[in-house]
């Protein structure tokens, strides 16, 4: 397996992370187009987390509970199983993020009733929870395309991993500009934004890496489909508890925000069947 691949894998996934964030760092968007670029993203997040990581992670869990045991009745039971135990998993991920959120207030520009009023609610939690879960995902990914170079460079294919990268390449910059968009938002200064955005794109490089280090040989079923289905709670609540009811306050825009969300949704959906 050629090293250029390697080196070339992480160049292009960490350009396309950069290149979602310098949207909001490089260019002054007005109120009206921060409230489009937010429903966008709600529906990214919320699409990445139902159509791509939920499916994933039961997939995962039901293969570790189906290690040994034979098809039919049994398999189904495994399958069951697997489901229910992945989304245990991500409301448990959708409740640490709202609890956060819920109990940890900044930005008082009112003060209301304990402190906190709508305009001034502790959205520092959901940059921070979208930087945490993205990046889980994005190292994840990184770690899924290392190991599909390694798996298809021994099979002599001309240009292995060719479909994760692209798939990842594509979603990279949504996640970008999702977790600068939300830093924005929460008035973060310009050197915080950059350097989320530089260390964000370190994350799938860093899978990539590991993926090559450990050549494929350590089984991590056992601690990725948990952490893909808390990821994908993480990312629920953020679109569902904190973006949308957000921008349901704006009765101005009303389809343009709609069709914002529905596009971010068919961007997520459009990036799964990539993989």
């Amino acid at each position: 397996m050629p090293l250029q691949t390697i080196l070339l894998a992480c160049a292009l996934t960490a350009a396309a992370s950069i290149l979602g964030g310098l949207i909001p760092l490089c260019f002054r968007i007005s109120h009206r187009w921060m409230q489009v670029l937010l429903s966008l993203i709600a529906g990214v997040m919320a699409g990445v987390a139902a159509v791509d990581l939920l499916p994933h992670a039961i997939e995962g869990m039901t293969e570790i509970g189906g290690h040994g045991h034979g098809h039919g009745h049994d398999h189904g039971h495994y399958e069951a199983s697997g489901a229910h135990l992945a989304m245990l998993w991500a409301v448990g991920g959708f409740l640490g993020m709202y609890l956060l959120e819920r109990f940890f207030c900044f930005h008082h520009h009112e003060q209301g009733e304990g402190g906190c009023s709508h305009a001034g609610h502790g959205h520092t939690m959901s940059w921070v929870g979208a930087a945490t879960g993205l990046s889980v995902h994005a190292l994840l990914a990184g770690i899924g395309l290392g190991a599909a170079i390694l798996l298809e460079g021994g099979e002599g294919v001309v240009w292995p991993g060719l479909g994760m990268l692209l798939a990842i390449s594509l979603h990279k910059p949504f996640d970008g500009l999702a977790i600068v968009t939300l830093m924005n938002r929460d008035h973060r200064g310009v050197g915080a934004r950059w350097a989320a955005t530089l260390l964000y794109a370190a994350v799938t490089p860093v899978g990539i890496a590991l993926a090559w280090l450990i050549g494929g040989e350590t089984n991590i079923e056992s601690w990725a489909a948990p952490a893909v289905a808390v990821t994908a709670g993480l990312l629920l609540c953020i679109a569902l508890s904190d973006i949308l009811p957000e921008l349901q306050y704006h009765t101005h825009d009303r389809l343009l925000l709609s069709g914002a969300l529905v596009v971010g949704l068919l961007i997520a959906v459009a990036a799964s069947y990539l993989h």
